[in-house]
């Protein structure tokens, strides 16, 4: 069979499907809600073949396949049509912010629903009265086929109803029954597709979904609150108590200032007063890491305000607690003092003195990022670092420097002696670089000893005085000054006096 009679009718039908995958492309460049890639191509092929069959010499009912190259070509042009609705209607393409007129599902459901009508009607056109003979067996298939898959679509019909419902978007993380937050990646016919904070992917049926209690706390953007509970004793007042607890959240990372913490007396229990703390975030994604450090900096604040969290508990020993103390404070305070006597500021003075220091200070403990001591605050404590560092820092003086390391101390290392002393304001901060557990002496303590021997007073303007210019990167502790020299000791002494009403 010669091809040249065929030839004009096969470069026709190349032409059409050169034209409309011209079309494909730049309709994709307009509309990027645009989806059907393989659907159009098929489409287009169709239509081409349509094209160049339908003007051959034999008549396109005698074609091979004619009926059923038809039959695609009407449901595949239904589905494109579906699609260019979608992209230019349903899914809103003017405010994508708003979403979609109706939820993808639903459209999955309508886009099959239109494929199967496609087909009955185009087998009705092409077969008049094909259909009539097979409309019982077809109604006792459907019947068949709608009890075999009733499960999925009773998913179906919940992930409908929970996407045109919207309790959740894309990107929110869910408390599903009180089983821990996951996020939701997408909804699907038969399940909805999470992801824990673990990186494990969990895929929960919708009907699951749509009977379970959900708790929504966003995407992250929106801030969310958290509730933290705490025991604590009955001998503390309840508004010591609450300024504890929110004192303890401030500087906590992810911890929002607006809007503010709240804390709540909840109710008296049996062996505490349970206190109720409100903390506002948005990182719903590391949601456990920000309980740690809510909860974590909380213990450390109440051990330092010698708040203790009271839990019920019955223990019977024998022993006698009175000499066990006893030891226990002698070991404590030969420790404290032997620490003390290698602090340059204390050194030189008597064992006796050290001992009664080691009596008069206090321990406490900070918390990763906690300030012990910030720049320009007044204070009149001394710090001896036992356990841990710390950073020394002072606000820049230049554009665009927030501050200045001065220095980082460690075990042994002490700041804070002018403010103890003269009572001058802190010139440095100092934050707690991880746990760090500090000897705090302050001037109660000090003054009861320099009433006892004013003497004292000399010694310690001497030490001071005579502390190394390397030493002064603790600027926390004394005045800065321009030329760097050392204050003189008269001028201490006379300060030092003055501050604590000693006699000159």
């Amino acid at each position: 069979m010669e091809l040249s009679p065929y030839l004009p009718k096969i470069l026709l039908a190349l032409a059409v499907l050169f034209g409309l995958e011209i079309v494909y492309v730049l309709v994709r460049r307009a509309l990027r809600r645009f989806r059907p890639r393989l659907i159009y191509h098929f489409w287009a092929i169709s239509l081409a073949a349509l094209t160049g069959l339908g003007s051959t010499p034999l008549a396109p009912p005698d074609v091979l396949g004619w009926d059923i190259l038809c039959a695609a070509a009407a449901v595949l042009s239904t589905l494109i049509g579906f699609a260019l609705f979608e992209a230019l209607v349903l899914v809103r393409p003017w405010n994508s912010r708003r979403g979609a007129f109706i939820p993808k599902l639903a459209r999955d459901v309508i886009r099959v629903l239109l494929a199967f009508s496609a087909i009955l009607t185009a087998a009705h056109f092409l077969r008049p009265g094909s259909l009539s003979g097979v409309a019982w067996t077809s109604a006792t298939s459907v019947a068949v086929l709608g009890l075999a898959l009733q499960d999925l679509l009773k998913n179906v019909f919940a992930g409908m109803s929970l996407q045109m419902e919207k309790p959740f978007h894309t990107g929110d993380w869910l408390m599903i029954d009180g089983r821990g937050l996951a996020q939701v990646l997408d909804v699907s016919w038969r399940s909805t597709r999470l992801r824990t904070s673990e990186g494990v992917e969990i895929f929960e049926p919708n009907t699951s979904m749509a009977a379970a209690r959900l708790t929504n706390y966003g995407s992250g953007r929106a801030p969310v609150a958290f509730s933290f509970s705490f025991g604590l004793p009955y001998l503390t007042p309840p508004a010591v108590a609450k300024s504890a607890l929110l004192e303890a959240v401030r500087g906590v990372p992810g911890v929002l200032e607006a809007p503010a913490a709240e804390a709540f007396l909840e109710h008296f229990g049996d062996s505490a007063v349970t206190y109720k703390l409100r903390v506002w975030t948005q990182q719903v994604a590391s949601a456990m890491r920000f309980h740690d450090s809510v909860q974590s900096r909380v213990w450390y604040r109440l051990q330092r305000h010698g708040i203790s969290v009271p839990y019920p508990t019955r223990t019977v020993q024998m022993r006698d607690s009175l000499r066990e103390d006893l030891e226990a404070t002698g070991r404590v305070r030969h420790e404290i003092a032997n620490l003390l006597s290698s602090v340059p500021l204390f050194k030189e003075l008597g064992r006796d003195t050290q001992e009664r220091l080691a009596d008069a200070t206090r321990r406490q403990i900070f918390d990763d990022g906690e300030i012990l001591v910030q720049e320009g605050d007044r204070g009149t404590s001394l710090f001896v670092i036992e356990h841990g560092k710390v950073q020394v820092t002072k606000a820049g003086n230049t554009v665009g420097t927030t501050y200045v390391v001065l220095a980082r101390l460690k075990d042994g290392d002490f700041f804070g002696e002018m403010s103890l002393l003269t009572g001058e304001p802190r010139s440095a901060t100092v934050t707690a670089e991880g746990s760090c557990e500090v000897l705090v002496l302050d001037h109660a303590a000090m003054a009861s000893l320099l009433a006892a021997d004013p003497s004292l007073a000399e010694s310690l303007s001497h030490s001071i005085a005579a502390r190394s210019a390397a030493t002064s990167a603790t600027l926390e502790d004394r005045r800065e000054r321009g030329d760097g020299d050392e204050e003189p000791q008269a001028n201490l002494l006379h300060r030092i006096r003055a501050f604590f009403s000693l006699p000159d």
